[in-house]
């Protein structure tokens, strides 16, 4: 009998240890599940609020016209999207917040560049040469009405630079009151147009759904900086009418 009892003793810990190991991994499994839904339904959420952002519905692309002309579609019918302006509209959105931050970021030219103007005008560009700055154009004297730009910031479109520093410091002349305001907007706009993808360029089908997927998210996917449309859309109402499918 005192042999029974001991092995009793012994035996009675090991099941209790076999049960604490089945509940703890039935604990785990479902805190595990739990997570896994919680990730879920953290994402699906995140989903519904982007989805709730954009202004225009997803278009699947089907390819291009001319090289010039996306063509996508959908339920609610086909849409043609001019991808140069459908891309300057997303530069711009970039460059726009660009041009607005200070940015010490910046990136020095192998060949610097150098520039001269009238003495009038020299005096104009001395009295706003801060101003200047603040649009990315860092201008350094460089005697009788010359001036040198020996860098510029890291986010300027690359091989451009020059015809663009030229172009920012012809705007800021032009004005007979200078605006910080429409200078960085006259920069962001010819920024765009220099940086984004012209006609005739023939893209890839991932190129494509990458472009249209941006657009979507635009603040105006609408019309480009200059106000020229973006996307002009045929219903398939439309499309069936213009087939006689339907009166």
């Amino acid at each position: 009998p005192t042999e029974h009892l001991q092995d009793a003793e012994i035996e009675e810990p090991m099941t209790s240890v076999y049960e604490d190991s089945s509940f703890q991994s039935i604990n785990e499994s479902i805190e595990s599940s739990a997570v896994h839904k919680e990730a879920t339904v953290e994402v699906a959420l995140e989903q519904i609020e982007k989805e709730e952002q954009s202004r225009i519905p997803t278009m699947y692309p089907i390819g291009q016209l001319h090289g010039t002309y996306i063509l996508a579609q959908n339920e609610n019918g086909l849409y043609m999207i001019d991808q140069h302006a459908a891309q300057e509209r997303i530069k711009y959105e970039y460059f726009r917040d660009k041009v607005g931050e200070v940015s010490q970021e910046l990136q020095d030219m192998l060949v610097p560049i150098t520039v001269q103007y009238s003495t009038d005008e020299s005096i104009k560009l001395k009295e706003n040469i801060e101003l200047l700055q603040e649009v990315g154009i860092f201008l350094e004297d460089f005697g009788h009405n010359a001036f040198i730009i020996r860098s510029h910031p890291q986010w300027f479109p690359q091989g451009d630079e020059q015809e663009i520093v030229e172009s920012i410091i012809d705007q800021l002349l032009q004005m007979k009151k200078v605006d910080i305001k429409k200078l960085r907007e006259e920069a962001a706009i010819l920024m765009s147009c220099k940086a984004s993808i012209k006609a005739n360029h023939h893209l890839r089908q991932d190129e494509i759904a990458a472009l249209l997927e941006q657009l979507r998210y635009s603040s105006d996917p609408f019309t480009c900086p200059h106000g020229r449309p973006i996307i002009v859309h045929y219903s398939t109402r439309e499309i069936e009418k213009m087939f006689k499918r339907i009166m």
